[in-house]
């Protein structure tokens, strides 16, 4: 044989394996060969090897053949199988045939397995000569149906008697009948129908069977006026002899109507012509068409001279003179845009005036097309919106005055607040009163919880929205340093998806957490009692949803909202009563406090 062949050998007794190659060899068979006997091994060689033929074992200490086979069947199921065993008996050997197996071979009787290499290997090969050859002329079948079925004409394919083959979807479409409901018809009822019967039989007949080469043009009398239709036909000869007749119609009214329209045109192209130049002529906008490589072609209309300071003649065949080098990228993609088809608008180009003076354009383009549909150019406008451009910056840097006003507001909003905590601090150095103490700590915190909101605002780039999640965790920071006796023995676990919220949301969501944290911090934990305090912030369908839960000692068993007299837990009621929200309380070894509310 030729080339060496790739056989893969299935095989754990060195001996079979020398014995297989020899007779392989005294066959004339040039191979390479790999053996193994491991599953690991056998798959990867399939892949990495390519064998041309596998013979395989039936049986292996960790393998076996009829998996082997099942494994090349999946892997590469048009590479020849045989198997070389001493322990298969007929009716076994005929099973695996039928399951798929090339060919057998006895050890006892090796001199056969040449042989059988080189059938299995031809008829491998005749059978993926084959299978191309099938997948060709599928491709083929595909492609021509394809072509039948998207043109744009009139096809119908006939047998010799006159009666339908076969029709493309445009036929079904103008007659609006189906292909099975026009298959066998004569093709005199097939034409009477789709032209009104304006040909008589006569007439067909002597056209199918004539030798004409050229079209024939029907004109057909509709309700509301006509068309023309321009009639092909073609033998296709198999053998010598007519298969089957085809018949193409093309509609070419439009063709007709261009042509009569052109007439027409033609008498009105001057008048339009001096129209059309009175009104480039009179436009505040510069207008240029320009030739596909970026050349001027003929139109520089006098605002063109007027916004760029060039003078008609001065341009005429060269690149647009007022594009700077920074610019040139941009308006060569927008060239290659509008040379594929595109229209484009409101693009801003910086552009530079014939004294060197920078000005600011909008530009429009949308690309020229032939009479045959072809772009062989592109029109481009331009407007000057230097002052519009200058009043936007004017705008801007206003705009980002006011911001840097608006943050200096939360800055010292925030400040004043801190003044406040720290006068009151200040203050309650005046009493001992445990109750009192108490009231104006309660107090700070709530003041730093507000003046926290501000921080945060003047430390985003949104100064309407804060990041409530990112405020939650500095909010449970400052807790944990007022609540240091609490912090070794209660862990606080937060979490929060993205949420950002305005900033009266933010301030009243701020206090009631600070509430609900600050009391399990009291209450929920005795002292060294360890516990987890969990704040759950999440998005819900129509709103955000809080939990605040701890698994500390609980509330009383005659507890009731709306009877409380604590002020944290009345500042809890009264903010959700404010967000339109609802609040739930749920007691199961520990509290859970379930706010829900909107922000409309």
């Amino acid at each position: 044989m030729g080339d060496n062949i790739r056989i893969l050998i299935l095989e754990d007794v060195p001996l079979d394996l020398e014995l297989m190659e020899a007779e392989l060899k005294r066959d004339g068979i040039n191979f390479v060969s790999h053996c193994v006997e491991e599953e690991e091994e056998y798959r990867r060689e399939i892949t990495e090897f390519q064998p041309d033929i596998i013979l395989a074992d039936h049986s292996l200490p960790h393998f076996d053949g009829i998996s082997a086979m099942y494994i090349a069947q999946d892997i590469s199921p048009d590479t020849p199988f045989i198997f070389v065993s001493g322990q298969m008996g007929e009716e076994f050997a005929v099973e695996m045939l039928k399951k798929g197996a090339t060919d057998y071979v006895l050890k006892y009787n090796l001199s056969k397995l040449g042989h059988s290499v080189k059938r299995a290997l031809k008829e491998a090969g005749e059978y993926r000569n084959k299978k191309e050859a099938e997948e060709r002329l599928a491709r083929n079948e595909n492609k021509y149906r394809a072509l039948f079925e998207l043109s744009p004409d009139y096809v119908v394919i006939l047998d010799p008697d006159g009666r339908v083959l076969d029709i493309n979807h445009q036929v079904e479409e103008v007659m609006g009948f189906s292909r099975d409901d026009l298959l066998g018809k004569d093709v005199n009822e097939l034409v009477g129908t789709f032209l009104n019967n304006s040909i008589d039989e006569d007439s067909i007949f002597d056209f199918l069977t004539s030798n004409q080469i050229e079209p024939v043009e029907v004109k057909i009398e509709l309700e509301n006026g006509f068309e023309y239709i321009e009639v092909h036909h073609a033998p296709i000869i198999i053998e010598g002899k007519i298969f089957a007749i085809q018949i193409i119609g093309r509609n070419i009214t439009k063709r007709k109507k261009a042509e009569t329209a052109l007439i027409e045109s033609q008498k009105h192209l001057h008048n339009l012509n001096t129209y059309l130049e009175a009104i480039i002529n009179a436009s505040p906008f510069a207008i240029v068409d320009l030739y596909p490589d970026g050349r001027v072609k003929s139109l520089w209309n006098p605002a063109a001279e007027s916004i760029f300071g060039w003078k008609k003649m001065e341009v005429l065949g060269k690149p647009l003179p007022f594009l700077n080098e920074n610019k040139e990228i941009k308006y060569e993609n927008i060239m290659s845009n509008v040379l594929s088809g595109e229209f484009k608008s409101d693009i801003e180009l910086e552009c530079a005036r014939n004294d060197g003076e920078l000005i600011y354009t909008m530009m429009a383009t949308a690309p020229l097309l032939n009479v045959d549909n072809n772009i062989h150019g592109v029109m481009a406008t331009f407007a000057d919106i230097s002052d519009m451009i200058m009043a936007e910056k004017q705008i801007k840097a206003s705009l980002e005055e006011k911001e840097v006003l608006l943050r200096e507001i939360h800055h010292r909003v925030k400040n004043n607040l801190q003044i406040i905590s720290s006068l009151m601090s200040l203050q309650s150095e005046y009493t001992q009163e445990p109750e009192t103490l108490k009231m104006f700590h309660e107090s700070k915190n709530r003041i730093r919880s507000m003046a926290l909101i501000h921080e945060k605002l003047y430390q985003s780039e949104d100064l309407a929205h804060i990041d409530f999640g990112e405020y939650l965790m500095s909010l449970v920071d400052m807790l944990l340093i007022f609540h240091k006796e609490k912090r070794d023995y209660v862990d606080v676990c937060l979490n929060c998806d993205t949420v950002f919220l305005e900033i009266d949301t933010a301030i009243s969501m701020g206090l009631i957490v600070n509430e609900l944290v600050s009391n399990c911090f009291k209450h929920a934990f005795p002292p060294e009692k360890e516990g987890v305090i969990e704040i759950n912030l999440s998005t819900a369908p129509e709103g955000y949803f809080l939990e605040v839960a701890d698994n500390g000692v609980g509330l009383p068993d005659n507890f009731d909202l709306e009877n409380t007299n604590s002020l944290g837990l009345l500042i809890v009621q009264t903010l959700t009563m404010q967000l339109k929200g609802s609040l739930e309380i749920e007691k199961d070894e520990g509290v859970i406090f379930k706010l829900f509310f909107s922000e409309d």
